[in-house]
């Protein structure tokens, strides 16, 4: 945004400006192509090699491209194939199989033309961006929060995006005239007209409704953490932060404290972190004063005979740190594979312990009673001896049906990673998609939430085997997989008029649910934030305010 790179004649480099993240100092050699994102740049080499520089590594894949581009965070070439393949400051990596044409990288999406001309954009849609007409084009160029192209059938220009508010496809205001080439700048275009001459314009800023509505800030004191999954209120004082390899401290949410926590407990020589294994949730008792223990949730390392295991445990805590030598074990999972594993522990307004399970990648699990992968199971834990580490409420709805674990609560999902309960007793579940669509729900006793037969409103099954399944409730919020690849739920909001906030591990996108009664679920999704790095999780502080755990970064304070 602050820098400058040209290519020479002779395909040497020169870059200056802004060199806070080392995108000035270009490499030498002599390259082909050039682009520049925020704080990076990349250039193909002969061969069609893309070497980066700055705060982006260059793909640890070797890909030849014919073409580059690059973005805030990301860059993205085409492979001699056409098939696109994307890498980003984090080291995530993707693949959209092609072939493709052209391509175009903007701030948060891209865009991508095939063979025949149509577009395709992918990534941020905040402001339509990534909804391109039914035209076909000869070029394709992507800014801000807008996206232009040159058409084929008369070489026209056709803009989109930018801020028309609920009007997808809408096109945007373009100079008359037949043009041969066009770029797209932060909120201008330029494009060479057939005669050679250049005309520039600028492009409307989001309408602000569209706009991004939040703030964040870095909390405790900014504190980097690794890969902190949870964090609540300690009774004892302060926020604690529940890390997956084991430990659990409470700090003050202030620069002068931040970096003294308070060790709550540590089970770090006892968590198996392989995979996404580890010590993924903790909880305290909803009524700490009379009851101070701590509810915990993790994996054990491997015994004697090999196995791994999910174990919910409980732990008295006094003086305000939890007795690890205390611990009662509530109940064991056998560990089915390294990954979904879900994990959260909530209180229901009932009283009763709320866990979420994941699949373990084991699909079918999901709609089988007899299984607890792949469900949410509701326990009464209240006097939990070693004889009887929890007791079956009498209303949970398989309590009495033959076959059946008497737990179980809900069931059809397939990595329910975070859920939260809202002020009116609603449980919000955020269930990680696989192929097609994210999904968030409200989950209800007896429910079944689709998977494996359905993957958000999509069939992921044969039509008959998703028209026998008439009982399945459906999700009150989705969207695709070219908007994000993990759903990372989320908290039932305390502010006014958001009922629950939720974000994506992948592309760093932060939406709220708000009602909507003309939407066909009763609401709506609007995107509130953008985030440099990886979502792994949401808390909520003793007033109210809502954090944003990120890996490998500050934890942020999210105000909207």
């Amino acid at each position: 945004l602050h820098f400058t790179c040209g290519l020479r004649y002779a395909g040497d480099l020169a870059c200056w400006g802004d060199h806070s993240a080392g995108q000035t100092a270009a490499p030498p050699g002599r390259f082909t192509q050039l682009a520049a994102g925020r704080t990076h740049a990349c250039a193909l080499d002969a061969a069609g090699q893309a070497v980066c520089w700055g705060d982006l590594a260059s793909p640890a894949a070797d890909f030849a491209f014919t073409t580059i581009g690059s973005g805030y965070q990301r860059s993205c070439g085409l492979t001699l194939a056409g098939d696109l393949e994307c890498w980003d400051a984090d080291g995530e990596t993707g693949s959209t199989a092609g072939p493709f044409a052209a391509l175009a990288v903007g701030l948060h999406h891209f865009c991508l033309l095939r063979p025949n001309g149509a577009a395709v954009c992918h990534g941020s849609n905040l402001a339509h961006e990534s909804e391109p007409p039914p035209t076909t084009f000869a070029e394709i160029a992507a800014g801000w929060h807008h996206s232009c192209g040159i058409t084929q059938a008369d070489g026209a220009i056709e803009c989109w995006g930018a801020g028309v508010p609920a009007r997808p496809g809408q096109r945007l205001a373009a100079p008359p005239g037949v043009f041969t080439a066009l770029h797209s700048g932060w909120s201008h275009n330029c494009a060479l007209r057939s005669d050679g001459a250049a005309q520039c314009w600028t492009q409307p800023n989001p309408d602000p409704a569209l706009r991004h509505s939040a703030n964040l800030t870095a909390a405790l004191g900014g504190r980097v953490f690794d890969l902190p999954v949870e964090l609540f209120p300690w009774p004892a004082g302060g926020l604690a932060v529940v890390e997956r390899a084991g430990a659990i401290r409470a700090y003050d949410d202030a620069d002068d404290d931040a970096d003294a926590p308070r060790p709550i407990l540590d089970l770090t020589d006892r968590v198996d972190t392989f995979g996404e294994r580890g010590m993924l949730s903790a909880a305290p008792d909803p009524d700490f004063d009379q009851f101070p223990f701590l509810y915990v949730y993790y994996h054990t390392k491997a015994g004697a005979d090999g196995r791994v295991l999910g174990r919910l445990s409980r732990f008295p805590v006094v003086a305000g740190a939890a007795v690890r030598a205390a611990e009662l074990v509530i109940l064991t999972l056998p560990d089915l594979g390294a990954i979904h594993h879900g994990g959260a522990i909530r209180f229901g307004p009932d009283g009763m312990l709320y866990l979420g399970i994941g699949g373990n990648g084991q699909a079918d699990t999901a709609p089988d009673l007899a299984s607890r992968h792949g469900k949410i199971i509701r326990i009464n834990v209240r006097g939990a001896t070693p004889a009887q580490p929890y007791r079956i409420p009498a209303d949970n709805p398989f309590a009495d049906t033959p076959g059946a674990l008497p737990e179980i609560w809900a069931y059809g999902l397939r990595n329910p990673w975070r859920m939260d309960f809202d002020a009116a007793g609603n449980l919000w579940v955020a269930d990680v998609g696989g192929v097609f669509e994210e999904e968030v729900s409200i989950a209800t006793a007896g429910a079944n939430l689709g998977w494996p037969t359905f993957e958000g409103n999509v069939c992921h099954r044969t039509d008959a085997e998703c028209a026998a399944l008439t009982t399945a409730t459906a999700p009150i919020a989705t969207y695709p997989r070219a908007a994000g690849r993990a759903i990372i739920g989320g908290v039932a909001s305390p502010q006014p008029g958001t009922d629950y906030i939720f974000g994506d591990y992948i592309s760093g996108r932060i939406w709220a649910l708000e009602r909507d009664a003309s939407a066909a679920t009763g609401y709506r999704m609007r995107e509130i934030a953008q985030v440099s790095g990886r979502i792994l999780s949401f808390g909520v502080g003793a007033a109210g305010e809502v954090f944003v755990l990120l890996h490998n970064r500050p934890i942020q304070r999210l105000q909207w």
